[in-house]
């Protein structure tokens, strides 16, 4: 089954391309799955980004200008999946590679596409946060999300919370949605002198909570950092560690106001942001400290969630349905929208808590994670057999 694939995410949103190598990775690895992963991308695509992707895929990658983002490109596109109801110069593409499937996300391909489509859409955080998105924003997402709920062949969701959403948001998907979450691909193994260089590379105390999180405004770092200067007022050792895009294409001027909350209360030495670091030190990082943080308003499936269950790190979440779904009791909950409580939870954790690595813990929630993986191949696999046979 020859399925076609385009890049998700960019610059941007990392998390976009975290999870096609999630996917891709996950597929190659199951001997059994039928899949034959084709990605199509543009030739001024990142060269770094399909090198990452390439070890997953049945052939090379196909290039070409129209998946460049071109203006005059996207609006000759536009004007077909919209006028027409039928992207042809996509189409093309598509059957000139013989492919029987197209996982769809972002791209509009139009009702009377000629070629079955598996929509994945990651969460529906504009229905349940509207105050964080412009009005244009919000009705060219919401807009987005019907016509997908109209036209795909199947769409594909990765939670039963954001399955409940998208049936409840967008009737006309009842029947023809799934949830299949995903797994993550670990790292290779390291060292603990490996451990401690990257440690020593940021120049990171022995004890911290670890918050990889971007900088966006439903991340909920504000009330994180009122928690820790409610702490630190008392004496309290908590310290965090960050790291994230410090750039919210939504909210421009938040990033600045958790920087500088951060600088208003002196925090410099408590709450340490590393900003954007490479891909390959994030689990590393998870690996050395005393637990996960995830205080999100919202998320569709984490993937520092599941990272950090990966390897048996111990979890401070935002009691949300989400996190309740994707932990199972595993973790420790707080109230996202009471610094209070975050800082009753990060204290009484620190106290009971030792920082990592924990080897024991991690070889056997990484043999959970491999046949998590196993199921996130299979489940796609049986939803790209369902879409081809459904059209």
């Amino acid at each position: 089954m020859r399925v076609a694939f385009t890049l998700i995410g960019g610059s941007t949103w990392t998390g976009g391309v975290n999870y096609l190598e999630n996917l891709l990775s996950a597929i190659a690895e199951e001997p059994t799955c039928s899949i034959k992963p084709i990605l199509f991308a543009g030739k001024t695509s990142d060269p770094k980004t399909l090198a990452r992707l390439q070890p997953y895929l049945a052939e090379p990658p196909v290039l070409s200008s129209i998946w460049d983002n071109s203006k005059v490109i996207r609006i000759m596109r536009l004007v077909c999946g919209l006028g027409f109801q039928r992207d042809y110069f996509a189409e093309q593409q598509f059957k000139k590679a013989n492919i029987d499937v197209i996982f769809q996300h972002a791209a509009w391909y139009g009702c009377r596409f000629n070629i079955p489509t598996l929509a994945w859409i990651a969460d529906f955080q504009h229905r349940r946060l509207p105050l964080m998105f412009s009005k244009r924003n919000f009705y060219w997402r919401d807009i987005g999300y019907w016509a997908l709920s109209y036209c795909a062949t199947q769409l594909m969701v990765s939670s039963q919370d954001a399955k409940r959403d998208c049936i409840t948001f967008y009737p006309k998907s009842v029947g023809r949605v799934e949830a299949v979450p995903f797994a993550i691909r670990m790292g290779t193994e390291i060292t603990q002198s490996e451990l401690e260089e990257i440690r020593k590379t940021y120049n990171l105390p022995l004890k911290f909570y670890f918050l990889p999180n971007q900088f966006w405004q439903h991340k909920n770092h504000l009330n994180v950092v009122e928690a820790l200067n409610q702490l630190t007022k008392v004496g309290s050792e908590v310290t965090i560690v960050a790291s994230g895009n410090p750039k919210d294409g939504r909210n421009p001027e938040h990033p600045r106001q958790v920087i500088d909350l951060i600088k208003k209360y002196n925090l410099e030495d408590k709450f340490i942001f590393l900003g954007l670091i490479p891909f390959q030190h994030i689990l590393p990082l998870m690996r050395l400290s005393v637990a996960v943080i995830n205080p999100s308003f919202f998320e569709g499936w984490s993937t520092t969630v599941e990272e950090a269950k990966s390897l048996g790190a111990p979890m401070l979440l935002s009691d949300i349905p989400i996190h309740r779904e994707q932990t199972d009791g595993i973790a420790s909950l707080f109230n996202p929208n009471n610094s209070s409580d975050i800082a009753t939870v990060l204290e009484n954790e620190w106290g009971k808590l030792k920082s990592g690595p924990r080897r024991d813990a991690e070889i056997i929630c990484a043999e959970k994670n491999k046949q998590r993986r196993k199921e996130f191949a299979l489940s796609f696999e049986k939803l790209v057999l369902k879409t081809y046979e459904t059209n």
